[in-house]
C-alpha cells in the first residue's frame, strides 16, 4: 500500500497547517487539501481522492453529524476520522452511526493520531482508549456494555433480544450453564439484577430498537 491520501476539515487554519505538516513528515501519509470546512470536497465529490478525511467536530454551519451524512449521501468513499472533544457515550454512537469509521480525541498525541489513521484507511473502525474508559460508566450510575468482554457483549445482546439461556447455549455452542454464568458475571459487572435492566440499557445504548 503507498501513503495514505488525507483531507483535513479544521476551521483553525494554524491547526490543520501544524497536523498536516506533523503527518507530512512521516512520508507515510500524503494531504491532499486541506480546509476549514466541506464545502469543497462536497461541491466536488468527484474529485476527493483522500484515502481518509479528518473531520473536526467544532465546525461552523451544519453540524458535524449532518457533514458526515452530506460526505456519504455523495458518495465520497473516503474513510472518515472525526476529532472530537466530547467523550459523550451517545456523542461517540452519533459519529459512527453517521458513518464515521473513526473517532479520535483532540488531545491525542501524533503516535495515537498515525494508529487511527492506518487503522480506518484499512476499513477497520477506531475508538481511542481514552474515549472508551471515559465511557466505561454511564449517566445512571450503571456501568456500561463497553466493560463486558466480547463474549460477554455478544450474550448480552442475546439476552436483552429475550432469548432464553438454553436457546443461547445452542446458538453458540456451549452449555446452558456457562451461559448461566456468563449471565451472572454480566449482571454484576453492569450492576443490573434483571434481564428487563439489560433490555433498557441496550436501548439507551443505541445497540438495539424498542
Amino acid at each position: 500500500m503507498g501513503s495514505v491520501k488525507l483531507f483535513l476539515v479544521e476551521d483553525q487554519l494554524l491547526m490543520r497547517q501544524a497536523i498536516a505538516r506533523a503527518l507530512s513528515v512521516t512520508n507515510k501519509y500524503e494531504v491532499v487539501g486541506h480546509s476549514g470546512d466541506c464545502k469543497e470536497i462536497l461541491s466536488n465529490p468527484s474529485q476527493c481522492t483522500a484515502d481518509v478525511i479528518i473531520l473536526d467536530t467544532e465546525l461552523s454551519g451544519p453540524t458535524w453529524v449532518e457533514t458526515l451524512s452530506q460526505i456519504r449521501a455523495t458518495g465520497i468513499t473516503a474513510q472518515v476520522l472525526v476529532l472530537s472533544d466530547n467523550e459523550n457515550q451517545h456523542a461517540l454512537k452519533a459519529a459512527l452511526n453517521a458513518g464515521a469509521r473513526g473517532v479520535l480525541p483532540k488531545w491525542s498525541d501524533f503516535g495515537e493520531m498515525e494508529f487511527a489513521i492506518d487503522a480506518v484507511a484499512k476499513g477497520e473502525t477506531y475508538v481511542s482508549p481514552a474515549i472508551s474508559q471515559a465511557n466505561a460508566h454511564n449517566g445512571d450510575g450503571h456501568a456500561s456494555s463497553e466493560v463486558l468482554s466480547p463474549r460477554e457483549h455478544e450474550i448480552f445482546l442475546m439476552l436483552a433480544q429475550g432469548r432464553k439461556n438454553r436457546e443461547i447455549g445452542k446458538l453458540l455452542s456451549i452449555s446452558t450453564r456457562t451461559v448461566d454464568t456468563h449471565r451472572s458475571n454480566i449482571l454484576k459487572k453492569l450492576q443490573m439484577r434483571s434481564n428487563a435492566e439489560l433490555v433498557r440499557m441496550a436501548i439507551s445504548e443505541g445497540l438495539m430498537s424498542v
